[in-house]
């Protein structure tokens, strides 16, 4: 009798120690599986992040391109009127040369041959460039905007299929399931779209990233005969002005300018000293939107030439400008502004960026924790076992001597962060954004009200 007692009590041991062995295998392949699935998850989140902030830069580079597009178009512009002022030697070459010297007046006399050989309003107005910019403007409004906003809403819809796919793959016998409410999620608003006046940071970074461009500089300079001519005015010289600008006006439109004037200086008994200006260069390209140019000095439907009207009588009239102390050329871009090419165009676009953009801390995180939970497997029945089910430690689950029909669940963090692969040479702390694809994922530890969650969901089940 006591050896086969003690024969029954072995087989139960046995019975017990192996249905011990299948709950921690199966607890620990789930772990292992929820392990992996939070990775995927945040991995997920990243790849989306580091795609919105890739077309972020891909935006910002094509409106650098489209401000290439119209200064290229205004200096087309500006050649065919120079090569018309050259024809017609208004003003002459020698006149240039004889003030300012020969190198002025090869570069004025380099426009001969083209007035109305690359015109803006045939070839270059309504041809190659425009289209060009029309298709930069395509592609930022109907394919990358698009796509963004494709990414953007589909984030949690793809994190949760990766981590099911997952969870599927890391469990050969009784599938698991993946509770599609998160146990914490920071996702829903994590990622916002700006439009409208919001655009002013994108603005902002446009601007910036147009300065280190030369050809979109400032075209701004000036030559001043060596000698005076007046006794009226004998500090006053004879000036050639070189004016030009590119510019985003409002958040819609790129305004490119151009203009080139010889002012000689003259005198009279009614008005003294004045500049007589000639223009020898002048064009302009708007594309986008149209906001008042009140920041040139210019007139509405200036005269093509004063036959009729002498230069200074009609500059008096029209009370417009001073005609000695004035810096720019304001009948050059009168002709300009008469003669612009307009372009038709969207503007800058709506752009994605995170809620807690320039934020330390947990705003620039994007983190959530996730619970799967999987029937136990059991070999032979265990009349001791209750089929309780507990959580200890960081996500780990203790079961005691579990049965067949009861639950084994394990849970998991993981947080997308944006670290930079290496650190700036400024010695700056770069805050997160994105406009920079240093987007990276990993496992979180767990947190306190996320396991005690987990506890009120496992007992309502």
């Amino acid at each position: 009798m006591l050896a086969l007692f003690l024969l029954a009590a072995g087989a139960a041991g046995l019975l017990q120690l192996f249905n011990s062995g299948q709950a921690i295998q199966d607890k620990t392949r789930l772990t292992h599986a929820v392990d992996a699935a939070a990775y995927s998850g945040a991995l997920v989140q990243a790849r989306a992040l580091n795609f919105l902030g890739l077309t972020n830069r891909a935006l910002v580079a094509h409106q650098v391109a489209m401000a290439h597009l119209v200064t290229l178009a205004a200096w087309a512009q500006f050649g065919d009127a120079q090569g018309r002022r050259v024809a017609r030697s208004n003003p002459p070459a020698s006149l240039i040369a004889g003030f300012f010297g020969p190198r002025q007046a090869a570069a004025y006399l380099s426009a001969r041959g083209l007035g109305g050989r690359i015109g803006a309003q045939a070839r270059w107005g309504s041809g190659g460039l425009a289209l060009a910019y029309a298709e930069h403007d395509r592609v930022v409004h109907d394919v990358l905007v698009r796509a963004q906003v494709a990414v953007q809403q589909s984030i949690a819809q793809t994190r949760l299929e990766a981590m099911r796919a997952v969870v599927a793959a890391n469990d050969h016998q009784t599938p698991a399931v993946l509770d599609p409410a998160l146990l914490s999620d920071t996702l829903p608003g994590y990622v916002l779209r700006y439009g409208g006046q919001a655009r002013e940071r994108l603005k902002s970074l446009v601007e910036a990233s147009v300065e280190p461009y030369g050809f979109l500089a400032p075209r701004n300079d000036v030559d001043r005969s060596l000698l005076g001519f007046d006794k009226r005015c004998p500090l006053a010289r004879h000036e050639l002005r070189r004016r030009g600008s590119t510019v985003l006006r409002g958040l819609d439109t790129w305004r490119a300018l151009d203009t080139h004037s010889y002012h000689a200086l003259r005198s009279n008994k009614w008005i003294g000293c004045y500049y007589r200006e000639y223009p020898m260069g002048y064009g302009m390209v708007k594309a986008g939107g149209s906001p008042a140019d009140n920041d040139i000095e210019y007139v509405d439907q200036p005269p093509e030439n004063f036959s009729e009207e002498s230069f200074w009588r009609w500059v008096q009239r029209i009370r417009t400008w001073d005609l000695l102390n004035v810096m720019t050329n304001p009948y050059a871009s009168s002709l300009a502004v008469s003669g612009q090419a307009s372009w038709p165009g969207r503007g800058l676009p709506s752009f994605a960026e995170i809620a807690g953009a320039g934020q330390p801390g947990d705003a620039q995180r994007l983190r959530f924790a996730v619970r799967v939970v999987r029937p136990v497997h059991s070999a032979a029945p265990s009349p001791s076992s209750d089929g309780d089910v507990t959580l200890s430690g960081a996500g780990a689950m203790r079961m005691a001597s579990p049965a067949a029909g009861s639950v084994v669940a394990a849970i998991a963090a993981a947080e997308t962060f944006y670290e930079r692969p290496a650190p700036r040479t400024d010695g700056r702390h770069e805050m997160a954004s994105l406009f920079q694809p240093y987007w990276h994922a990993r496992l979180t530890p767990i947190r306190d009200d996320e396991r005690a969650r987990a506890r009120r969901l496992q007992g309502g089940r």
